[in-house]
């Protein structure tokens, strides 16, 4: 498959473009920064880019087939990756989201709760565009998933993921950033989580 990931220079979306790569798919790596990348391979394409410049995102979604955003909490940059896509056709959006999104299939939780609340208060601003930014994957009409975490280590890679929703004693509180770029690669082909904000943890 061809798929274009943005924040692909971060600790988590370096490990995910080379896990793309293994698994033999075509990348093309979406960077403000593109030095940063540490990562050279005959299937890896490099777009050079600010989040604020649609024909640039455009241009470098409109030959794939899945987009993955990593970014974090700037809720205009995905709904710029969102116009995108429909403008190309691009139908698969997997975007990481954190515990601060709820889901109508999670249960009240008081750890969680608690952590959401706590970043409500110490960071305002980035809870609120975290939030927005879900609000606008769930309204794009595009065939998304919505990955949510609450804490990220850098231990590596068990294979052992939990995935659920908040509140069913499933989920715990972290999960390693190669663990959770090998689960957001797998959300490509897997529809299990289709229109559904599944969270994650080890």
């Amino acid at each position: 498959m061809r798929i274009t990931i943005f924040g692909a220079t971060g600790r988590m979306g370096q490990l995910l473009v080379r896990k793309a790569l293994d698994a033999g798919h075509e990348v093309t790596a979406y960077a403000r920064t593109p030095g940063k990348l540490r990562i050279t391979h005959e299937n890896l394409s490099i777009a050079a880019g600010q989040l604020d410049d649609g024909e640039a995102v455009l241009e470098a979604i409109r030959t794939a087939d899945a987009v993955i955003e990593g970014v974090g909490s700037e809720s205009a940059a995905t709904r710029r990756i969102i116009a995108a896509m429909k403008s190309a056709g691009v139908r698969r959006f997997v975007v990481v989201s954190t515990c601060s999104v709820p889901d109508p299939a999670d249960r009240p939780d008081r750890k969680f709760d608690a952590l959401a609340q706590f970043v409500r208060t110490a960071a305002p601003r980035p809870w609120a565009e975290v939030r927005s930014a879900a609000e606008a994957v769930r309204a794009s009409g595009l065939d998304w998933t919505l990955v949510r975490v609450a804490k990220l280590n850098d231990r590596p890679a068990t294979g052992d993921v939990k995935a659920g929703h908040y509140g069913h004693g499933v989920v715990g509180l972290s999960i390693s950033r190669a663990d959770m770029a090998g689960f957001l690669l797998s959300q490509v082909t897997d529809e299990t989580y289709l229109h559904s904000a599944p969270a994650i943890s080890n």
